[in-house]
């Protein structure tokens, strides 16, 4: 491999890229979650690349992530300085929502040189640890975001964000566990499979809930379970591909499962 220069090479082909509008308090919730999720799939992608599994489409996959998140930050910074002047949705002093998307904007440009590292066992541990605090920046955003809106479906938005981020954060544990870093990442992976079943049962029992998102969601406990089964076999390098997919069908149903509570949102 000559290094990461193509990932450069590569984002400046796709800068063209936009990010949808965010038009109201609840997409915004969806695209600050989004984030979370996006951190997970750009340490996934990167531990994959540097264990040469998938690798092409796990580059692929890497650069796409990194010019959705550049573009999804553009958009949620316009719409919070556009609510935070006009002190609309209780966007008053003290701005926390404001001071919180600073924060992980200004992560970001720590956080984003170093995927453009070569992604080698000796690289990946700092670039999981920055990631990491990445995360834990946009989590306090859409809590933010979420605490200063009387949303019905805020709530809802929020969890099915974190549940669509776990479903991409249990495929990065599972890539370092079989990259040889089991005794680190053994017990956050059970951790996370756990906050996976916990939120998903919290979706489940709203009586928000529409007809198709019980049963995408009933879908989901059948594809998590598929997944529990693949994940609880020796974890292995073979395994990965078919780990990947499992997970990647879930994100997906999670990703519409969020988007149907935010269209409820606007129904008449």
């Amino acid at each position: 491999m000559k290094g990461f220069q193509y990932l450069i090479l590569s984002l400046l082909f796709m800068s063209t890229v936009v990010s949808a509008e965010i038009t109201s308090v609840e997409a915004l919730i969806n695209s600050s979650s989004n984030q979370n999720r996006l951190s997970q799939e750009m340490l996934k992608n990167y531990i994959l690349v540097g264990m040469s599994v998938r690798a092409r489409k796990a580059e692929q996959d890497l650069n796409a992530a990194i010019v959705e998140y550049e573009a999804a930050e553009t958009e949620i910074l316009k719409y919070v300085n556009k609510h935070a002047s006009e002190q609309s949705l209780s966007y008053s002093t003290p701005d926390t929502v404001g001071d919180a998307f600073r924060k992980a904007a200004e992560h970001w440009d720590v956080v984003k040189p170093l995927y453009e590292k070569e992604p080698t066992k000796e690289n990946v541990e700092n670039v999981r640890v920055q990631t990491e605090l990445l995360l834990k920046e946009w989590m306090l955003v859409t809590a933010e975001i979420n605490a200063k809106t009387e949303s019905a479906y805020g709530n809802l938005i929020s969890t099915a964000g974190f549940v669509r981020m776990l479903s991409q954060r249990v495929s990065s544990h599972y890539a370092l566990r079989a990259w040889g870093f089991n005794d680190r990442y053994s017990e956050p992976f059970i951790e996370s499979l756990q906050l996976f079943e916990q939120n998903r049962d919290v979706l489940e029992s709203s009586k928000l809930n529409s007809d198709q998102i019980k049963n995408e969601l009933n879908k989901i406990q059948k594809d998590f379970k598929r997944f529990k089964d693949l994940s609880d076999m020796d974890f292995n390098k073979a395994l990965l591909p078919l780990i990947m997919r499992s997970a990647e069908k879930i994100t997906q149903s999670m990703d519409k499962v969020t988007s149907m509570y935010q269209g409820l949102s606007v129904s008449p």
